[in-house]
């Protein structure tokens, strides 16, 4: 008995092993999302978008450490996509921690838990198909072998015609002459009527025309290779294509088709809150801040943190230049009640 247990035992694991396989390869529900190291460090990773529209900015970030200095490498242009993903090339080193920052349309945002990347492992090959089995030839016996002919089909038009000159052939045997009585002789019976026989002729089947397979394309992002789609499903893509309002696709060969982002060009709009003046000085200007409480952070334009202003309670605020130690581009969230009202930019010149 212990050795059949050990038999199927093995089995069981590879299955059990290959369908905890297929549940760590499938795409995470944001904030969630799936990280796999591909072959030359390359890092692939994806996820599941189950808010909609509701997104505005999705950021993918990356930093030596679980928990600090997380640094944007990737802002997708079109966030809203349902199953969406990113290959990142330019990964340092196999000990890099990624997580996602998901901006939503009501203001409020969210970190999603770092992850480190897991190694891919290539699903299990199928197993062999199996051989029919060869089956014996059939031979037929001959007659001579004991085998029965088969008997004739007696009709009912035989047997009535047997038992009308039954009498007669009776006679015939004890005499050896036909009978002299001319009442004696039995009639003959017409043979019966028998209705017209069916036509047999074999149904005329409609012939169908060939089935004609839908064509697919395969769709590459650079040197990956994305998806496969089909030839009715490329109508949707026709907003991207005319209008480049999502990745634009070129055709390359018959079958392939390479996407390449479109990228539009950054425009800049003052904030009414947040701005400098001629003269260099930096403006925040809250109408409602006396009821509200409100604060600004303030970055490079590398997105390192600077310093920030809490609580404010001023209308009118001014900041000198002496504050960001150089001239050029910064950047600032600003708060209000603990929620983000804007994130923008503001420049500041060397002639003030």
């Amino acid at each position: 008995m212990k050795w059949y247990v050990g038999y199927f035992r093995f089995p069981v694991l590879i299955l059990l092993c290959s369908c905890l396989f297929q549940v760590a390869l499938g795409q995470d529900t944001l904030p969630s999302f799936t990280a796999v190291r591909r072959t030359n460090n390359r890092v692939l990773i994806s996820w599941t978008n189950p808010y909609g529209q509701k997104i505005r900015q999705l950021s993918i970030q990356r930093s030596k450490d679980s928990l600090r200095q997380f640094k944007s490498i990737m802002t997708l242009p079109d966030p809203v996509v349902l199953q969406n993903g990113y290959v990142d090339t330019r990964s340092p080193d196999t000990s890099q921690y990624y997580r996602l920052y998901i901006l939503l349309d009501s203001g409020r945002y969210i970190f999603s838990t770092s992850r480190k990347p897991v190694k891919y492992i290539p699903p299990p090959p199928p197993p062999p198909a199996k051989k029919p089995e060869q089956q014996a030839p059939v031979t037929r016996k001959s007659s001579q072998a004991g085998v029965v002919p088969p008997r004739p089909v007696v009709t009912e038009e035989d047997r009535l015609r047997e038992k009308l000159s039954a009498p007669e052939k009776a006679a015939d045997k004890t005499t050896g002459k036909p009978s002299e009585k001319p009442s004696e002789k039995v009639p003959e019976i017409p043979p019966p009527v028998l209705p017209p026989k069916e036509n047999n002729k074999p149904p005329v089947v409609p012939v169908t025309p060939p089935v004609v397979p839908e064509k697919i394309y395969q769709v590459k992002r650079g040197d990956t290779l994305k998806a496969p789609v089909r030839e009715s499903l490329l109508k949707r893509f026709r907003d991207s294509v005319t209008l480049k309002t999502k990745d634009t696709m070129v055709s390359v060969i018959n079958d392939t088709l390479i996407i390449r982002p479109f990228v539009p060009k950054e425009t800049f709009k003052v904030s009414r809150y947040v701005f400098t003046d001629k003269t260099g000085l930096l403006h925040i200007e809250l109408p409602d801040a006396a009821t509200r409480n409100y604060k600004v952070r303030f970055y490079e334009e590398d997105k390192s943190f600077l310093f920030e202003v809490k609580d404010i309670r001023d209308q009118i605020l001014l900041l000198d230049k002496a504050n960001f130690h150089h001239a050029g581009w910064f950047l600032f969230e600003l708060y209000e009640d603990g929620n983000l009202k804007e994130k923008n930019r503001f420049f500041i010149g060397k002639d003030f």
